[in-house]
């Protein structure tokens, strides 16, 4: 069923209208993390193509395509030869995609499932978890060390702590750096290996990694 056509109901079912499989799960937790949105629009910006094309996949198993648009931002002087609109900015040191539909109510839709993560099935919480990871997470080159995701906020950031903490698996902590405004969900090096392994089948960043 088209998602946009399901009836609103009471508190919890636009997290459930949205979150319908593993795969819409991962689209949520890279929304939440890179998610772009004005009155009417909504998509993501993101330097990775790959993370771009995937984004669009999904809307469009809820919309037509010809509603899609992208932009471009790429560094002053070098500007892709491509047939979408694209911005020189000035600070911009690679380019970056913005890929976005206008559609009223899919925006309401995230941004009301966005207030209710806390209520995520437990089923889909590491698929949400490698969408946030490919957004705004790293970690070093040997898997363990320094395994974070940033948030810009520390109610976002203290939500997903408590959301692994329901599965029991991972030790993590958040932190602010205050210097930077920015909160720091932190996974232990204890944990690490397992995160990483569990959130790997669904991650664009971790797929072809070797482990």
């Amino acid at each position: 069923m088209n998602m946009l056509k399901q009836k609103v109901n009471p508190v919890g079912s636009s997290l459930l209208a949205l979150v319908t499989d593993s795969e819409a799960a991962y689209i949520f937790g890279l929304w939440c993390a890179d998610g772009y949105y004005r009155s009417s629009s909504i998509g993501i910006t993101n330097v990775d193509k790959r993370l771009i094309d995937r984004f669009a996949r999904f809307l469009r198993r809820h919309l037509p395509e010809d509603r899609m648009r992208m932009r471009i931002y790429h560094p002053i002087g070098i500007a892709p030869k491509v047939d979408v609109p694209t911005y020189p900015m000035r600070r911009a040191r690679q380019v970056a995609y913005q890929y976005y539909v206008n559609s009223r109510p899919l925006l309401r839709l995230f941004q009301n499932a966005e207030q209710e993560v806390a209520q995520l099935p437990k089923k889909w919480i590491m698929a949400y978890f490698a969408g946030r990871f490919d957004g705004d997470g790293s970690v070093a080159d040997d898997r363990r060390r320094d395994l974070r995701i940033t948030y810009s906020n520390r109610k976002e950031a203290e939500t997903d702590l408590v959301l692994l903490e329901q599965l029991c698996l991972h030790k993590a902590t958040v932190y602010q750096y205050k210097a930077a405004r920015t909160f720091v969900l932190y996974i232990s090096r204890t944990s690490a290996t397992a995160f990483v392994t569990q959130i790997r089948p669904w991650s664009v960043k971790l797929q072809n990694v070797a482990p």
